[in-house]
């Protein structure tokens, strides 16, 4: 999804969006701070085509094309709502059963890393016993050596059990630990699902969740922790730089968001909120911000 414009008035702005839908462009109006509205082309292929129309929009407003939108709208609207109708009277949705999963507010990916996360939660008597998890950790082997030599000296990644560098993301302590990560995963992966894609959210989790762990392992040769909070935080930083330097992409955070997330993140440098994965957490942080930085050029 991308923002191909603003138009100031509301009623210009809903006129060109019936003009979109007649066009069979798929399209969300969104009002900024400034009170102008944001037109976003939820397809990257009708971006174009979009573009020449707001153009020929803010042009001439009244040219008949555009005046006679609502009509086509309406009209559009309508045989889509009976095709709809006539397809619920032949099949059964599956979305029935999952009304969740509707819309922008929650993603499919994004339901099915908390649903693996909080199956693997209940196997662990809710994080009381881990030894039906043992293959999940990083590694059951310590290594004090030499940072270089650590991932090296790992037996388990030797015998080819390659697995244990992302499997750890869904191993979680208790209660708290679980339930602050995976609210973070459902804001922040259902809007990068929502606005962009659920083949771009698998490939962040993949690479975050591998990183993150990595540099966990690296830093402390203790490979028994666990934690989505290294992907959420690769997540957090992917989104900050990639909408601060490619505003157009659809992904944008609140400032009081990134303050928050920044303070917890140093707080839990100072050991006073227990053990935590502070290596998982600044690795994340960092990889995600420089795919973040290059996914943004690479859209320039």
């Amino acid at each position: 999804m991308r923002a191909i414009g603003e138009i100031q008035d509301e009623a210009a702005a809903r006129t060109f969006g019936d003009f979109l839908y007649a066009q069979g462009i798929a399209h969300e109006l969104e009002r900024g701070e400034t009170n102008a509205w944001a037109v976003w082309v939820k397809s990257d292929d009708d971006c174009p085509r979009a573009v020449e129309f707001l153009m020929a929009f803010q042009r001439n407003p009244a040219d008949e094309q555009f005046t006679r939108a609502a009509s086509d709208a309406a009209d559009a609207r309508r045989r889509e709502a009976e095709d709809l109708a006539s397809y619920r009277r032949r099949v059964r949705s599956t979305r029935t059963f999952f009304p969740s999963l509707k819309g922008y507010r929650f993603g499919p990916l994004t339901f099915a890393l908390m649903f693996v996360c909080g199956g693997v939660f209940l196997v662990t008597q809710l994080g009381s016993d881990f030894g039906p998890v043992n293959s999940l950790w990083f590694s059951e082997h310590r290594d004090f050596g030499p940072v270089w030599r650590r991932i090296l000296d790992v037996p388990e990644l030797r015998d080819a059990q390659v697995w244990r560098l992302l499997t750890p993301i869904f191993i979680h302590m208790n209660l708290l630990h679980i339930v602050f990560n995976l609210m973070w995963l459902a804001d922040l992966g259902s809007m990068i699902e929502g606005r962009q894609s659920s083949n771009l959210l698998g490939w962040l989790v993949l690479g975050l969740g591998i990183g993150s762990n990595v540099v966990q392992y690296v830093s402390t040769g203790r490979g028994n922790f666990g934690g989505m909070s290294g992907v959420v935080y690769g997540l957090l930083g992917y989104m900050w730089i990639r909408g601060k330097l490619d505003p157009g992409c659809g992904l944008r955070l609140d400032k009081q968001t990134i303050v928050y997330s920044m303070v917890w993140f140093f707080l839990c440098f100072t050991g006073w909120v227990g053990p935590i994965a502070n290596g998982a957490h600044a690795g994340g942080l960092v990889i995600g911000m420089i795919w973040g930085g290059i996914a943004s050029g690479r859209r320039a």
